[in-house]
Order: structure tokens, then sequence, then C-alpha cells
């Protein structure tokens, strides 16, 4: 049976294979961009299974307008993709107030206002699925990634949360953590600070490190995701890519290896 997917910035990278392999495999979709324009050819590969929805997730008026035209079409929704967001690069002491606000306003505040948005959808019908999109990034960090992974680690953190709060009305979180994938997070969706002359070092051990960084291929990625949230058995985190696996379980090794090494000291302070 069919399922009707609610996608956030379906123009490029995940967003654009997410649509293309779910009309592909027969589904609904309501993909959503800020600019029309740019997923107008969706029409072309299934005219009577995708509507086409105007939405800048940092506007709420277009987040319930957009969510309304879902249920007006296809009469219900299924699983919502919160993948619109962008990356932010540069040092901490380089970003401007308005960088920063920016970055959570998008990555952050469009996610929750999407979901409270979709919420009462998914209460209604007793059932739904979230898809949140965070990152390798959203359980480690690095320079020059400090603010982006900041939202990311937002994102785990109330996704963690609300999954308990949820699962008793039939509604199901995934949190998606992709590695590095040949998309416009590196390109045009990228934003950079203007760099200080002092932090040359570490962008340089960045440049030195990022040669050696295997890109990966987003279509591979969607596949393994739309399959696994297909399945009955999806799980709360889903590490996507060698990458992101291997980096994430040297991370946690890290974390819990400092947590024993301090374990007694820290329980002296009760």
């Amino acid at each position: 049976m069919s399922k009707v997917w609610f996608i956030t910035g379906t123009s490029s990278g995940f967003g654009r294979q997410f649509v293309q392999q779910l009309l592909q495999a027969g589904d609904k979709v309501v993909a959503t961009a800020r600019k029309l324009e740019s997923i107008q050819d969706f029409k072309e590969l299934a005219p009577d299974r995708v509507h086409l929805s105007a939405l800048d997730v940092t506007n709420k008026a277009q987040i319930q307008s957009a969510v309304q035209e879902a249920v007006d079409v296809f009469g219900k929704i299924d699983i919502v993709v919160n993948n619109a967001g962008y990356g932010l690069f540069g040092m901490m002491e380089e970003y401007t107030d308005e960088q920063i606000r920016k970055q959570f306003d998008v990555n952050v505040f469009g996610v929750l206002d999407v979901i409270r948005a979709t919420l009462p959808v998914f209460k209604r019908q007793g059932s739904g699925h979230y898809v949140n999109f965070s990152s390798f990034f959203g359980t480690w960090s690095m320079p020059p990634y400090s603010i982006y992974a900041a939202s990311k680690f937002a994102v785990e953190g109330f996704s963690e949360a609300f999954a308990q709060e949820f699962a008793s009305f039939g509604i199901k979180t995934t949190i998606v953590e992709p590695s590095v994938y040949a998309t416009e997070f590196f390109g045009e969706s990228m934003q950079h600070t203007e760099k200080k002359q002092e932090y040359a070092p570490l962008y340089e051990a960045y440049e030195k490190g990022m040669s050696n960084i295997k890109t990966g291929d987003p279509a591979k990625a969607v596949e393994l995701i739309i399959s696994v949230i297909k399945s009955d058995n999806s799980p709360l985190r889903l590490a996507v890519g060698s990458q992101a696996a291997y980096t994430i379980r040297e991370a946690y090794t890290k974390r819990l290896e400092e947590v024993n090494t301090w374990f007694e000291r820290s329980t002296e302070a009760d």
C-alpha cells in the first residue's frame, strides 16, 4: 500500500532523491521547496501522485498552508521527512550574530515548526513517522562546524525526547545521521564566515583531513533510509554511510572511556 510522504527541501540533494525514488516506487509525495520552479520537473514523473508546495521552513504560515494542502490533496500524511537545512562553515569567533541565529532558525526551529504543524494530523490518524535529518556532526564536533554541529545536537536532543512523548499515539521517530555525500552541502548551500588569519593552521588541518574523505552517493543513502523507514523495525538513530558508522562508534567509545576514567571522582560529587 502506497504511503504519503511530506518532504522539506526537495530541490536538491537528499530531498530530490527522496522524491524521485518514492515516486518510482509508487508512493505519494508532497514535495516542498522555497522556489517552486526548482521542483516543477517532479510533475512529469507522476502528476497524480505528487503535490508541490512552496515552503520556507522559517515561514510558519507557509508550513501550515503546505500541511493543509497535503491533507486536502491526499487525505493523510504517513511520513514527514525533515530534510531542509544547510551548513555553516567557520570558527566560533568568526560567526556573526545573524549567521548563528539563521542557522538555528532553519536547522532547529524550522524542524520544530514542521513537527508542531503535522503532529495534530498524526494524532488524529493514530499513526505517523518523523524522519529528522541530523548528521554524524550531531554526535561529535570539530572545527569549522561548531554552530552547524550545535544545531544538529539540538535536533538529536529534542527528537530523542519526543520519540518517547509521541510513541503512545502510534507515532515513530527516526534520527538520520549521514556522513559526507555528494550534495549541495559543500556547494551553494554552504555559508561561510570571513576567515581570520590566526586560524589558518586549523583551516589547513581541516583541508588536509577532508582530502582523505570518501564522498558518498546520495542515491544509495536515500535508498537505505527508505528501506529502513518502510521496515517494521526502524531504529531511533540511523547512521548512514561507512564513515558515519565508524566515526559515531569511535566518538561514543571515546566518550565512554572518558566517563569510566573519571567515574570514581564523578560519583564523589553526590
